[in-house]
């Protein structure tokens, strides 16, 4: 998926999942999403570091979710 396709894909994700729901369920529900990412992040980092050669390792570059190439 081209990275266009992927954003297109989370804001139609965004726009389903928001439908009929108050603001308070969705703070809720983005505070939640976040958690997510954040200890998603957290467990691709540390799997990196404990990798041999983590150094040259791609994922290694991961900070907070971010990766210097883009998702392809």
């Amino acid at each position: 998926m081209c990275p266009e396709e992927l954003a297109a894909f989370a804001a139609s994700l965004a726009i389903a999942i928001s439908k009929d729901k108050t603001t308070d369920e969705l703070d809720l529900i983005a505070v939640l999403l976040s958690q997510v990412s954040s200890t998603l992040a957290t467990i691709s980092i540390q799997k990196s570091n404990l990798e041999p050669d983590s150094s040259d390792n791609e994922s290694s570059a991961v900070v907070a979710g971010q990766q210097n190439n883009p998702i392809r």
